[in-house]
């Protein structure tokens, strides 16, 4: 007598029984988990690394706060020793720090100090010009051992106090050399008149670091100042440092000094979670006043800092990074989505006679419906879990975690739910089946939404992204609606083209395309989602695939237009006429353009007089060696179109409020008036100052008496010239100081960006998981019809018809679903990057003042496509030969029983 089975054992059973298509809603769960869990953590690693990176670029200067408190002459507010300055100045930097908010605090070193002397005139070296001059600054800075090695001599060491002698300084090796000064040579400096300070160089050092937070802040501490001021000759300065115990003593001796302290930002600490909080504690410390405590005087302290603009700079790259990251996501996504609706149906229909002999034996609906949610949950939750953790393994070191945790929840729940929707009422004698008469409302719906979506994206222009650093929802959503829409318009309409094929064919001499084309038009039940998966699989590929070749292509093209061209050469001061003609020479060099540098301009605009740094350019000239760039990035193209009767100018870096379209540039002939286009991105040639205007010397007019001399040589290399050859000539004859631009390590420069290379990788993994996901899709597609695939297979072979004629029958099952789905995906895919990337902001990953064009690539789309294809005729192939291995006799004997 056999024992009473429990419902325990009986569930187990049917777990056994039903293992494959568990195991398979087990499978999706886990690569769903695993793509949603690490989505927010993957993008935290992009989106921080990228942060990182930017503050790491800006540099000390860029990125440093930085406060400033000036002794002696021209001083504001009370009376400050210098020596007592000094002294008191590490604590007040420690009580600043203190009052940091703690975001800030967190991504801030503790202050460093250090105090120096004006530019003070020096002696001239044996042998220097008349018409030279040359100064020293006069620095004390109590880290300078630890943030410099010594080259030659000695360090500097602070006189005794009966020690008249001149004063122990050390200078950078190139300053040194720069200024004429060696080791032991002593100078003196008049800082007052009347009033000399004797220095003697013991020795030269050299950075550790060059891009340490110190050197970062004034790059005349490491390597000189000199300016080529032309017939009015040369000037030469350099930073000289002496022992901090001596500086109490030698501050006073200066006319002026200025104490400085500023707190290092440290990129290693940033993270792009944490910055709306370190924005908002900077803003209120910036914008609190302070003060510092110098022998019971308050000294007011005012922080300045560049920090601002990195932030913003990420800010602006950020959004559209964490859209399109959303949106690469979205194609694997919906494709999990659609394979996990189709593994539902398929675990219900294997177990709807089980479930519907349970009904009549007396099983409620809640019972049987308790026991499919069982069941997926048996399935998803070690599966969900697997996921989770493969995901935060995978991402060490990102900081989200809540949000991963909630969607794994969210991936637990859904393939339970997607059981109880597949099984529907589960009644005794269910009804049969029938379209929803309200699904044609769902459909149009879809299609208002989709068509919504994308004119709002289109009306909205790059100025209305979505704040801040979240994912734009409307543009993230747009291409699955999109995907959606053109599904159901797919579902609807392909019976069509079907049907008149089949009424074509219904006069041929052979009835295998009229039976596979009738039975076609008529098998729309199950299509959705099929041609769902197909549609945003191919569709989101191509879109990736899109993405990737326009921003490659960006990336170049922002390159020419950082550098202004192929190639350039800049020179230390000037260029000489041999040098321009020398360039113009070089095997391999199409075109130049040359820049003159024109000094100092006085320019009146809109009211206010300032002074600007002038160059002089040939926009003839330069569109020859520009004619690969966009009219909008061209120097040319603002230079032309201006007011009639006035010379063209582009400026740029203008405080005024006011729209500047004309300035009167005084000279000390005839003023000339300009017709000025300004123009917000600095133009691939090196700019002196913060403001300045670029003038047409074509048009200018000679008794102006603006002339310039030769400082940058744009280059446009020949078809086929080696760009590394070219460069190596143009290094040569520009000589020591030259620096030369090039696209080819712009580009490069450019592409190692942790977002342009975190993008890149995002889209190959979405191409690679949506393909592999629909290959799931199509499988179960066909697994799903198996026993009427192989019940119509026998009947055609009882029948009389051979193998190939049953194939080409069944052939027709996948045809018009592979065809039409290919064909629509195709037509989203190729859709899809003008719709949503023309909208999105993508200067930021090119690094270029204009937008991007949209760029497709017809070798990757036709391999994307040849890809898809080839994985449907595979599976189809597969299918065929499962249903053609069955006996055709058994097959007919199990359906008459």
């Amino acid at each position: 007598m056999s024992g009473r089975t429990t419902d325990a054992g009986l569930f187990l059973r049917s777990v056994r029984a039903y293992g494959g298509g568990l195991a398979l809603l087990a499978v999706v769960a886990l690569v769903t988990t695993l793509a949603l869990a690490s989505w927010p953590r993957v993008t935290s690693i992009v989106l921080g690394g990228e942060l990182r990176h930017g503050l790491v670029e800006a540099g000390g200067g860029g990125r440093d706060i930085v406060a400033g408190i000036r002794t002696g002459t021209f001083t504001s507010g009370p009376e400050v020793d210098p020596a007592q300055l000094w002294h008191d100045l590490p604590a007040t930097a420690t009580a600043v720090r203190d009052a940091m908010r703690p975001p800030l605090r967190a991504v801030t070193s503790p202050g460093d100090i250090a105090a120096r002397s004006l530019a003070e005139p020096t002696d001239s070296p044996a042998g220097a010009a008349p018409n030279s001059r040359y100064s020293v600054t006069v620095e004390v800075y109590p880290d300078l051992r630890r943030n410099a090695r010594l080259v030659s001599g000695e360090w500097p060491t602070a006189p005794t106090a009966d020690d008249a002698g001149p004063i122990p300084v050390v200078l950078t090796a190139t300053a040194a050399s720069l200024l004429g000064w060696r080791v032991g040579d002593v100078r003196t400096a008049a800082p007052m008149p009347a009033a000399t300070v004797p220095l003697k160089l013991v020795g030269t050092i050299r950075p550790l670091d060059r891009s340490a937070d110190f050197w970062d802040l004034d790059v005349t501490r490491a390597l000189g100042h000199f300016v080529d001021g032309g017939d009015s000759g040369k000037d030469y300065g350099g930073v000289a440092w002496v022992a901090p115990q001596a500086w109490p003593a030698l501050a006073p001796r200066f006319d002026a000094t200025i104490a400085s302290v500023w707190f290092p930002v440290v990129p290693g600490r940033f993270t792009a979670e944490e910055l709306p909080q370190v924005r908002s504690a900077l803003g209120a410390f910036l914008a609190s006043p302070r003060t510092a405590s110098v022998g019971g005087a308050s000294v007011p302290l005012s922080f300045a800092t560049a920090l601002q603009q990195p932030l913003d700079d990420f800010t602006a790259r950020a959004q559209p990074a964490q859209t399109l990251f959303a949106i690469l996501l979205s194609g694997p996504l919906v494709v999990a989505l659609a394979v996990l609706a189709q593994a539902g149906r398929l675990v219900v229909d294997r177990r709807r006679p089980a479930l519907a002999l349970m009904a009549a034996r007396g099983a409620s609906p809640a019972r049987l419906r308790t026991e499919l949610a069982a069941h997926g949950l048996l399935a998803s939750l070690p599966a969900a879990a697997a996921g989770l953790a493969a995901a935060l393994l995978l991402t060490p070191g990102a900081v989200p975690l809540a949000l991963p945790v909630g969607l794994a929840v969210l991936c637990v729940l859904l393939p339970p739910v997607v059981l109880l929707l597949a099984a529907g009422s589960l009644e005794p004698a269910p009804s049969t089946r029938r379209r929803n008469r309200f699904a044609w409302v769902a459909e149009v719906v879809v299609l208002a939404l989709a068509v919504a979506g994308v004119a709002l994206v289109a009306r909205r222009g790059l100025d209305a992204s979505g704040a801040g650093m979240q994912v734009d929802p409307l543009t993230a959503l747009t291409p699955v609606l999109v995907a959606l829409a053109a599904c159901i318009l797919v579902v609807r309409l392909a019976g069509y083209p079907v049907g008149w094929v089949a009424g074509a064919l219904r006069r041929g001499r052979g009835a295998v395309a009229f039976l596979g084309a009738s039975s076609a038009r008529h098998a729309r039940s199950g299509l959705l989602w099929p041609v769902f998966t197909l549609v945003a699989g191919v569709g989101i590929a191509l879109f990736s695939v899109s993405m990737l070749a326009t921003t490659s292509a960006g990336l170049a093209e922002g390159a020419r237009i950082r550098v202004g061209s192929d190639l350039s050469l800049t020179a230390a001061s000037t260029l000489s006429g041999a040098q321009v003609d020398a360039v113009a020479r070089i095997p391999g060099v199409q075109h130049t353009a040359t820049v003159d540098w024109a000094g100092g301009l006085r320019l009146s605009a809109a009211g206010d007089s300032s002074s600007v740094s002038g160059y002089l350019v040939d926009p003839r000239a330069l569109d020859a060696v520009q004619a690969d760039l966009p009219r909008a990035a061209r120097l040319s193209t603002a230079l032309t179109g201006v007011l009639p009767g006035r010379t063209g100018a582009a400026l740029g870096g203008s405080t005024s409020r006011i729209p500047i379209t004309s300035a009167l540039v005084e000279t000390s002939g005839t003023n000339v008036h300009l017709g000025v286009k300004e123009i917000d991105f600095v133009p691939g040639v090196y700019v002196r100052d913060a403001e300045w205007v670029f003038i047409d010397k074509t048009s200018l007019p000679a008794s102006s008496g603006i002339g310039g001399r030769p400082q940058t040589v744009l280059v446009k290399l020949a078809p086929g010239a080696d760009a590394a050859t070219v460069h190596a000539e143009l290094q040569r004859i520009g000589g020591r100081g030259a620096v030369v631009g090039d696209a080819v390590a712009e580009r490069a420069a450019l592409g190692a960006s942790p977002l342009v290379a975190g993008s890149e990788a995002i889209a190959a993994l979405s191409i690679a998981l949506t393909l592999l996901l629909c290959i799931a899709a199509l499988l179960l597609t066909l697994v799903l019809n198996t026993a009427a695939r192989i019940r119509l297979v026998a009947t055609l072979r009882t029948i009389g018809y051979s193998s190939r004629q049953t194939a080409g029958v069944l052939a027709w099952e996948l045809g018009p679903v592979l065809v039409f789905g290919l064909a629509a995906g195709a037509v989203v895919g190729l859709a899809l990057p003008a719709i949503v990337l023309t909208p999105l902001d993508l200067r930021g990953f090119t690094g270029s003042p204009v937008q991007p064009a949209i760029v497709q690539d017809p070798a990757l789309v036709g391999a994307v496509l040849a890809g898809f294809a080839l994985v449907a005729a595979v599976a189809t192939a597969v299918a065929l030969a499962g249903a053609r291995r069955r006996s055709a006799a058994a097959v007919l004997r199990i359906g008459g029983e």
